[in-house]
């Protein structure tokens, strides 16, 4: 006679029934099931919860459990994890932090939630394979971390400003008609590098050594190829411009400036329809990006800053563009009047929140040709053809009185003036733009600048009596209707019907000023230059025709 046994599901199965009808004893029920607590056996992050007793013994508080999910979260949040990026010679470092720090979290609810419904929920068959599986240990209930997008956002932004290099189209060696080769670009994934994180974090193994992630990189192809370059035809100069600078003392170092900036925009090429930012293909006005220190306008008074000059290479970069018919997409006039191009031609950039934008119309591609020779700087864009005739005129429809500010310097010599910066007359102009087709057809483009007046400053020595410089021009009616009868520069100005000035200051009062003469000495400051006449007495109209 054979004797058989029942299956363990069977038993199983069987003391469930047998503790729902009463019949067995509550310290076998509790071998099989969980009472208040965790099923026995069940690990939660792949470690022993610790929550468990002996049989016959009073189970732990629930606040353990969350105490210990708590603990384990923590300790997650605070793994090291070193992100690399993949180069070709070997993993470089990039950053050095912690998965809480890149936005990894844990919902603590939800794990303890998890780990009490083991044993507790669907059939007690069910229940009670469960519990079976977890004495084995065969049941682990995950942190399943989540990234905190926003975290990591900001986490990455840091990361993409030196990792992420945007590409570079190729460009055309105008000289040698050879096109410069192009650079693929590329950039930090943030979708990728989200995934990664996660099932990285998911995947950690116990040890604490640090973790390392490789940060996903996309490549993106420039738009223009050398290939596309090498076919462009380019006989045509389509425009140019010419303006000059300086080189000597204080304008040396706006010079290279200048220098610089055309040389990261000699050769660049507009395909058809292509929007162009000065800005983006210039970069940063930075000494790390190639600018020197040099005077700038800054909330319209000189300031020594990085860059200076780039302007110059933006006006005429502009007005080449003017007349060769490509779109000005986005435009700003200068604060003061430029002494060296005509009000109207000239456009101001200030990286990265005012740019100049040029778009190409036609049908074919144009390349800038930016050269600098000496104090001279040529801009010429070079196409196949040249659609249309182009005329700029601008007209000057209001001019207006500039203040005066007199700010005391206690180092200032007495009875010496420094002129920190010259007044400039304000001015509106009304510009316009005819471009004649082939063909007969005609376009016409009107809008207005506006110059406001350049703020007179003086430094002074502490006391000095002002009344001793020379009084302000005034805008007569007939000034605001022709600019070229303007006054004088405000140091050469004598207001009229007003009697000699005194040969020396005793015959003001005397005092301590006394033994100086009644007319003090004007000497510029560094950066600060007499305006020339087209800033000063601009003619009222002017019409230039290419």
């Amino acid at each position: 006679m054979v004797l058989r046994f029942p299956s363990r599901t069977r038993v199983l199965a069987t003391c469930g029934l047998l503790a729902s009808l009463g019949l067995l004893s509550v310290p076998l029920y509790r071998h099989f099931l969980p009472s208040d607590d965790l099923a026995p056996g069940l690990t939660i992050d792949g470690v022993a919860a610790g929550l468990q007793v002996g049989r016959g013994e009073p189970r732990t508080s629930g606040g353990q459990l969350e105490s210990f999910v708590r603990e384990r979260a923590r300790a997650l949040s605070e793994r090291k994890i070193t992100l690399v990026a993949h180069d070709s010679a070997a993993d470089r470092v990039v950053l050095e932090t912690t998965l809480g720090e890149l936005g990894v979290r844990v919902d603590e609810e939800r794990v303890v939630h998890l780990a009490r419904a083991v044993g507790r929920q669907g059939a007690l068959s069910t229940r009670v394979a469960a519990c079976a599986r977890a004495r084995r240990g065969e049941l682990d209930v995950p942190l399943g971390p989540s990234v905190d997008i926003a975290v990591l956002s900001a986490a990455v932004a840091r990361i993409k400003e030196t990792e992420d290099t945007p590409p570079l189209s190729a460009r055309l060696d105008v000289e040698k008609r050879t096109p410069i080769p192009e650079r693929t670009g590329y950039f930090v994934d943030l979708d990728a590098t989200r995934t990664a994180l996660a099932e990285l974090a998911e995947d950690l193994p116990s040890r604490a050594e640090p973790a390392k992630l490789v940060l996903p990189m996309q490549s993106f192809a420039p738009r223009t190829t050398s290939a596309f370059v090498q076919s462009i035809d380019v006989h045509t100069v389509m425009s140019e411009y010419v303006t000059y600078f300086s080189r000597h003392n204080d304008q040396s170092r706006r010079g290279q400036n200048i220098d610089m900036a055309a040389s990261k925009l000699n050769g660049l090429v507009l395909s058809p329809g292509e929007l162009v930012s000065f800005n983006d293909v210039v970069g940063e006005r930075s000494e790390e990006n190639g600018f020197q220190k040099s005077w700038e306008i800054f909330k319209g008074e000189m300031k020594e800053g990085v860059g200076g000059g780039t302007c110059q290479v933006a006006s005429t970069v502009h007005a080449a563009a003017f007349f060769a018919g490509l779109d000005i997409v986005e435009r700003l006039p200068h604060s003061r009047p430029s002494a060296y191009i005509p009000m109207g031609l000239d456009a101001t950039v200030v990286y990265p929140i005012v740019d100049m934008k040029l778009r190409n119309p036609f049908k074919f591609p144009v390349v800038l040709h930016a050269a600098v020779e000496g104090n001279r700087l040529r801009v010429a864009m070079l196409g196949r053809s040249r659609p249309a005739s182009v005329s700029f005129s601008r007209e000057v429809v209001e001019t207006r009185a500039y203040p005066r500010k007199v700010e005391e310097s206690p180092t200032a010599a007495a009875g010496k003036v420094i002129v920190k910066q010259h007044g400039i007359f304000g001015y509106r102009i009304e510009r316009e733009r005819i471009l004649r087709f082939r063909g007969g057809k005609e376009r016409v483009e009107k809008n207005k600048d506006f110059y406001p007046p350049t703020t007179e400053i003086y430094d002074v020595p502490p006391g000095f009596d002002v009344s001793l410089l020379p009084p302000l021009p005034t805008v007569t009616p007939d000034d605001a209707a022709d600019p070229t009868a303007a006054a004088p520069l405000a140091t050469n100005v004598t207001a009229p019907n007003t009697p000699p000035a005194p040969t020396s200051l005793t015959e003001r009062g005397g005092s301590a000023w006394s033994t100086l003469p009644a007319t003090p000495i004007m000497e510029d400051a560094p950066g600060s230059h007499a305006p020339t006449s087209a800033q000063s007495r601009p003619i009222k109209k002017v019409t230039i025709r290419r």
